[in-house]
């Protein structure tokens, strides 16, 4: 174990001091140079390892292949991480790591002066972290471990399997993708690249179990065309865009807000704005765990642009919805066997093993859609996109110990099959 922790820590902090924050309306695919730049030390890293099949695409994913050291045929494994953070959490600055060991229960001071500390009220997680070795950054960026512990992982995995060709595996896919955290992270993902039976996604938060569920999720944009008139003569001229985006997403309901839901519930959350007394434009995005909650919540939206439309019938509203995952439900409820090979696993290790959901996605909604069945394991992070992030090495350790026991496990059954 400490072992593990050593070597995690070097090449997680390692990682996270390298700037590769995505960053949404920039119309480029990854979004930001950055990660291309990430994207090359990794391929590097790879072909140090002595990784085969290794490949960097135009649009910044990387995949590469760890041969089987069996004779018999197993299904292909796949892991994989995204490369990029949370937009703007480090954009110009560099993430300094911070070593906390042996946490020994209560408050994490990350930033005294910035009164940056994590309390377990924040982050129930830290009750079972007892003694473990906490990394946080310093308090005026975010960490990057959402998700550069789970490209960490899977790393230090490679490095061990290949130093120790007596653990038994079948063939295994890496891939590494960019701009997940903007909804693009399987755009132009070359799919003959990357010929996994099946796959598992490190991105979960620590303590998280198996995920194996995700909302449905769209983009909404709205557009603003309005009347310009001057002011001190505006009376039944003007249609101020600012006023009409405003009245239209003050009209959706306070109890459908990400702030004022949990569990199952839905909600629209409105990420950006732009006004001025031409035009204005919003975004939002939409969520829902079921196929009928996000319709619902895609025809109230429309109904309440009608209504404004009506009201401001000088103006323009225009209104554009765009599909960006499905629940992943769909598809993992017909592969049972693949939760249960990752279930058996992680229980051998000492890890939570529940079938859980996500307020949220991952790239695992979209490759399961695409004929991967993907579920999300944990990959041993905390209170992810801001300057609370924090990471536990033992965590990353067991999660570690246990994707070697998946590969090691899924050889051994289809041996016995064979």
């Amino acid at each position: 174990m400490e072992q593990f922790k050593q070597r995690l820590f070097e090449i997680f902090t390692k990682y996270v001091q390298i700037e590769s924050g995505s960053e949404e309306d920039t119309n480029l695919s990854p979004s930001t140079p950055t990660q291309f730049d990430f994207a090359k030390i990794l391929k590097k890293d790879l072909e140090y390892l002595g990784l085969k099949d290794i490949i960097l695409t135009e649009h910044c994913h990387i995949t590469a292949t760890l041969p089987a050291n069996i004779k018999h045929k197993a299904p292909v494994i796949g892991f994989i991480a995204h490369m990029d953070t949370f937009p703007g959490g480090t954009k110009g600055r560099t993430v300094k790591p911070q070593l906390h060991k042996n946490y020994q229960g209560g408050n994490i001071i990350v930033n005294q002066e910035h009164h940056i500390i994590i309390t377990p009220e924040m982050s129930p997680a830290l009750n079972d972290c007892i003694g473990h070795d906490i990394v946080t950054a310093s308090g005026d960026t975010l960490l990057g471990a959402d998700d550069k512990a789970g490209i960490s992982i899977i790393m230090v995995m490679l490095e061990y399997l290949l130093k120790h060709p007596e653990i038994k595996h079948g063939e295994i896919k890496i891939a590494f993708t960019p701009d997940e955290e903007i909804g693009f992270g399987t755009k132009h993902f070359e799919k003959d690249n990357f010929k996994a039976d099946f796959a598992f996604t490190l991105d979960g938060e620590c303590g998280d179990g198996i995920v194996a569920e995700t909302f449905n999720a769209f983009a909404a944009t709205i557009k603003v065309k309005g009347v310009m008139a001057h002011t001190g003569m505006a009376k039944d001229i003007m249609q101020n865009p600012v006023r009409i985006l405003s009245d239209i997403i003050a009209a959706w309901p306070e109890s459908k807000l990400p702030e004022t839901t949990c569990r199952k519930e839905d909600f629209i959350c409105f990420t950006s704005l732009n006004a001025d007394l031409e035009k204005a434009s919003a975004k939002a995005i939409i969520r829902s765990f079921s196929e009928e909650g996000i319709n619902q919540q895609a025809e109230l939206l429309k109904a309440i642009i009608s209504e404004k439309q009506l009201k401001y019938p000088g103006s323009k509203i225009e209104l554009t919805l765009t599909p960006q995952y499905k629940n992943m439900k769909q598809v993992l409820d017909k592969h049972p066997n693949i939760l249960k090979l990752a279930q058996d696993a992680l229980k051998e290790e000492g890890l939570n093993t529940d079938i859980q959901y996500v307020r949220g996605g991952t790239d695992g909604a979209n490759l399961s859609f695409m004929g991967i069945p993907t579920p999300n394991l944990d990959a041993g992070y905390s209170l992810p996109h801001g300057p609370f992030e924090w990471t536990s090495l033992d965590a990353m350790a067991k999660i570690l110990k246990g994707i070697i026991r998946i590969a090691q496990n899924n050889a051994e059954q289809s041996g016995k099959k064979a």
